[in-house]
């Protein structure tokens, strides 16, 4: 495709919505499990118990990652979407017919790899359809519609369960709405255009850590793991920390959240473009280590609200930057392993944060877990920061922002991952 073809390429088409609709639905069913924790308890399981149970399922998005990028480069993206939507149906309906906490834990696994895949794959997708410099802010609309999903799963749950109960529930009801919300998103892909593989685009066969190492993202990396473990709280201890302190659901939380995060990235879609990406990654991490300051004081249901949305202010400007800026360190052929390889940290981060801070709150309770997630978040951005200034103070040169590097027309002509959310 040349560079004149591309430049008349529209980012918002109906290939576009299809997939944000598909994201929706696989989100919605994937944040339906932040109440696996009633599940979990119900077997005989308590905090640390599910902590290792969601730090164990990370493994399923280790090991995805390199053989998920190179899948992509080589088949394109519609063949790993459909796969990984109904493996996941498959998986989450499967939960009910166990009560070990062993296969509850390997089910586990198997979500987590088919949410690695499906994450890579649809980042990767956006790149490919993006107009020149556009590939952050697709990834960025696209994960409207994974946000979305991410506030109508554990509202469902909440609906399912009705009072908050720790030992008992409608566990099939539960994971059967769960495994018709993947197949939905399955349908979406179905009748989704996959975009062209080009034969000269597709990626080489040379191993997948030494591509890794001759392109090595460099500090976003550690950002990338920081971004993890604040996003802990959502995915997983939300649930945990209202039932400690006994309060009414995680519904107040995710209805502020999600919509506060869709709100600001369809309002400032092109902020980037005057900040700068870096800029605003960073302001993106300051809003989300506020919010966890600001969960720490509240005792009340409708308190959530209020860390909820500067936490979704937070989620609207880390997440994309933060995988743009990591990817772009690859050429064009290789953004399956890059973007899997950025996406790996984060599932690296999310296995030891799940982990260390369910650790933290059996021993000495959610607000010291709470803080020594802001404190190493907050070394992380002065480190990252630290590494950037010279182009954090560099003038705005162009329509890229503060990053004083012209849009990159290589960036968009990826061979063929979101958005967490």
């Amino acid at each position: 495709m040349t560079q004149s073809a591309i430049g008349q390429q529209k980012l918002y088409t109906a290939r576009f919505f299809t997939v944000l609709g598909a994201l929706f639905f696989f989100m919605a069913g994937y944040n339906l499990l932040v109440h696996l924790a009633k599940y979990v308890v119900h077997l005989g399981g308590d905090v640390a118990t599910v902590s290792w149970i969601f730090g164990i399922g990370m493994i399923g998005s280790l090991l995805a990652r390199p053989f998920v990028g190179r899948w992509i480069d080589s088949v394109g993206c519609k063949p790993v979407l459909l796969s990984s939507t109904i493996v996941a149906s498959l998986a989450i309906l499967s939960f009910q017919f166990f009560e070990s906490l062993g296969m509850i834990a390997v089910l586990r696994i198997l979500v987590q790899l088919t949410q690695a895949a499906l994450l890579t794959t649809i980042a990767v997708f956006c790149a490919r359809i993006a107009p020149p410099g556009r590939s952050a802010e697709g990834l960025a609309m696209v994960g409207v519609g994974g946000l979305a999903g991410m506030m109508i799963g554990p509202v469902i749950g909440d609906a399912v369960f009705g009072p908050p109960s720790e030992t008992n529930g409608p566990f099939g009801v539960y994971f059967t709405i769960g495994a018709a919300l993947m197949l939905a998103s399955a349908a979406f892909i179905a009748f989704t255009p996959s975009p062209r593989l080009d034969a000269e685009l597709r990626g080489s066969r040379e191993p997948f850590l030494r591509l890794l190492l001759r392109y090595w993202p460099g500090p976003v990396v550690v950002l990338g793991f920081c971004l993890a473990l604040v996003q802990t709280v959502p995915v997983m201890f939300i649930e945990r920390f209202v039932a400690d302190r006994q309060l009414e659901g995680v519904t107040y939380f995710f209805i502020a959240y999600s919509p506060t995060a869709i709100t600001l990235r369809l309002t400032l879609r092109r902020l980037p473009y005057r900040l700068g990406r870096r800029r605003t990654l960073i302001f993106g991490f300051c809003a989300y280590i506020t919010g966890l300051v600001l969960l720490m004081g509240t005792h009340s249901a409708v308190g959530l609200a209020i860390p909820a949305i500067v936490m979704g202010t937070g989620h609207c400007f880390s997440y994309p930057f933060l995988v743009d800026l990591a990817a772009e360190k690859m050429p064009p052929h290789h953004r399956g392993v890059a973007t899997a390889a950025i996406l790996g940290v984060i599932d690296l981060g999310f296995l030891v944060g799940f982990i260390a801070v369910g650790q933290i709150v059996k021993r000495y309770g959610f607000n010291v877990a709470l803080t020594a997630t802001a404190v190493v978040s907050t070394t992380g951005v002065v480190y990252f920061a630290w590494t950037q200034r010279h182009m954090l103070f560099a003038r705005t040169t162009h329509a890229c922002g503060a990053n004083s590097e012209p849009p990159r027309v290589d960036h968009v002509l990826q061979a063929d991952e979101i958005s967490q959310t």
